[in-house]
């Protein structure tokens, strides 16, 4: 019986196969990237419409979180696309920055008509913030606080006193409050329309009281009543009190974009 000789292979033939095989893979255009620059562009173009633009904001996320793997995969040699990721990511990022930077135009814009259909000056805050900038008072003052006595937009507030007064229609104890004010503006206004008077009562506001009978000092018309540039004038205003613990009486605009920007007191009641 004849015996078959099996000959080897030759030592390294199926590494140098192994090897070839790796070579002939080829590297793939990164998708994530492709997409990315996709959602930039669409971003970019969209951040330059008020409202739509807050969807462009969105697409710049989205597009910088794509860029970002798009990136890890191609440094890392596992995808082509360098620039392309790049592209992406710079995209993104702007479609980000305009959107920013056109609602925030947009909100000046729409607060400067709020203050000229008001008759506010409005170069009136880039003054009060300019002021607030060079002064070394305590944080509260740098942060528009201001006790008793101020300016807020389109007036001139004193909060006089908080005194306890006669209860309301339901028969519930009550705190009268006197306000001083001043307008402004260039226009005929009233205390409703330029401020917004809060009374707080153990952190919560209280409700406005409603009398049978108006007491004493108390001027139910005052609050509407409109005043004419630069003139002085007197507002009255009731509010259910809780109980008889302090009250803290805050003056602020009523529209504006400074919220910061108030007048304030607490009183102890008697």
């Amino acid at each position: 019986m004849t015996d078959q000789i099996i000959m080897p292979a030759p030592t390294g033939q199926p590494s140098q196969q192994a090897h070839a095989h790796q070579r002939q893979q080829p590297v793939h255009t990164t998708v994530c990237g492709i997409v990315g620059v996709v959602f930039g562009a669409l971003g970019v173009v969209l951040s330059f419409i008020p409202i739509i633009n807050n969807i462009a904001a969105i697409f710049g996320f989205v597009g910088v979180v794509l860029a970002i793997i798009a990136m890890v995969g191609t440094f890392r040699g596992k995808k082509r696309g360098k620039a392309l990721s790049i592209v992406a990511a710079v995209l993104s990022i702007l479609a980000i920055v305009i959107t920013l930077a056109m609602q925030s135009a947009a909100s000046k814009a729409i607060d400067d008509s709020l203050k000229a259909a008001k008759g506010v000056d409005t170069s009136q805050s880039d003054q009060s913030q300019s002021k607030n900038d060079s002064s070394q008072q305590s944080s509260e003052q740098k942060q528009g606080v201001q006790d008793t006595e101020g300016d807020i937009e389109g007036a001139h507030v004193k909060i006089v006193s908080a005194v306890k007064s006669t209860n309301d229609y339901e028969d519930n104890p009550t705190v009268l409050v006197t306000y001083e004010w001043t307008n402004t503006t260039t226009k005929n206004n009233s205390f409703a329309v330029l401020t917004h008077p809060q009374v707080f009562q153990n952190g919560t506001a209280l409700d406005t009281a409603i009398y049978m009978n108006a007491p004493e000092g108390y001027d139910a018309n005052s609050y509407i009543a409109e005043s004419q540039p630069n003139a002085k004038a007197t507002v009255t205003l009731g509010y259910v009190l809780q109980d008889d613990s302090p009250v803290t009486v805050e003056v602020s605009a009523l529209t504006s974009l400074d919220s910061d920007t108030k007048v304030t007191h607490t009183f102890n009641l008697q």
